[in-house]
């Protein structure tokens, strides 16, 4: 009787584990890009493109979006309730990022306030409808540095 309770016990953990998951990951591929280093390049180019790819981990059945990690840096690109430090250029400080549902998209967003204001410093946005991204990262100090991507995404 014991060994019949103990497996069912592990069978309902293990269904409850798999029926019930709430983490996703997602896997997005920039195809189109614009720079905003001072520059109005377009980055099209797919050499300019091919460095870039973003893994998404949503929760909550995607209702929030926790973290988009740039693949192969060791930084966040955005991260729900932390402060981004020692981000990609400069040493920048952001704010606490935030996750935000709206339909069927699912955005995180950094802000970056000054004593003379601010700005979105980073902000990525996941359609899960049709599965296609857009991110944008601007940073001002003296000189104006940042991009926009778009392009698809898949569920890992």
């Amino acid at each position: 009787m014991r060994k019949i309770t103990f497996i069912t016990l592990m069978m309902i953990l293990g269904m409850s584990s798999v029926s019930f998951g709430n983490e996703k990951m997602y896997l997005c591929i920039p195809d189109k890009g614009v720079s905003l280093g001072g520059s109005s390049d377009s980055l099209d180019d797919s050499n300019e493109l091919s460095g870039y790819k973003y893994i998404v981990k949503t929760e909550d059945d995607d209702s929030k979006m926790v973290s988009v990690k740039e693949v192969g840096k060791d930084y966040f690109f955005c991260k729900s309730g932390e402060v981004l430090r020692d981000n990609m250029y400069l040493n920048i400080t952001s704010g606490v990022g935030e996750s935000i549902k709206g339909g069927y998209v699912l955005t995180c967003r950094h802000p970056h306030t000054r004593e003379e204001g601010g700005h979105t410093q980073n902000e990525f946005n996941l359609n899960l409808r049709k599965m296609i991204f857009n991110s944008y990262f601007m940073y001002f100090n003296m000189v104006r540095i940042g991009y926009i991507h778009s392009g698809k995404c898949e569920e890992i």
